[in-house]
């Protein structure tokens, strides 16, 4: 499948992994195993994660339900665990809520095109391979990437 994917993407330098996950008739979360532009993040160390993503002058945190795309663009909350969830609670963030961790089966980072643009996410999936929520690389008001968040999104180790 990454052979495929890889002259896809030679083919096509504007096409998404979503694309080609219609394209080659795959699930969209077996193409993101299979991409070069994709790395797989470990679930243990989700905390490093959100402190990383702590340290952005905001995220572009998108939820998508079957008949609604929620975008929030705001700095990524600090919260406390309690009763099974990580509770989001920060006056410092607009973005609150309740995360049943235990539920993240797979994190991956993507490097992908998106309507024509490079776009960085990360994506948290349940073990039914059914997305949790994303938190994308934000944007100036110019549209391009945040250079600092870039640069962190590419070290995230």
């Amino acid at each position: 499948m990454r052979t495929e994917i890889e002259a896809l993407q030679k083919e096509n330098k504007k096409i998404s992994l979503a694309q080609i996950a219609k394209e080659i008739g795959a699930e969209y979360t077996e193409v993101l195993k299979n991409a070069p532009n994709v790395r797989e993040y470990p679930r243990e160390r989700i905390e490093d994660l959100f402190e990383t993503l702590r340290g952005w002058e905001r995220v572009f945190l998108l939820l998508v339900t079957e008949g609604f795309v929620l975008e929030i663009n705001d700095k990524f909350p600090k919260g406390f665990y309690g009763h099974g969830y990580l509770n989001f609670h920060d006056k410092d963030s607009s973005i609150g809520g309740h995360l049943s961790v235990g539920r993240i089966h797979s994190i991956y980072l993507v490097d992908d095109i998106m309507f024509g643009r490079r776009s960085c996410s990360i994506k948290f999936y349940s073990e039914d391979r059914k997305e949790i929520f994303s938190v994308y690389v934000p944007r100036n008001e110019k549209k391009e990437l945040i250079p600092e968040c870039l640069e962190s999104f590419n070290n995230i180790v």
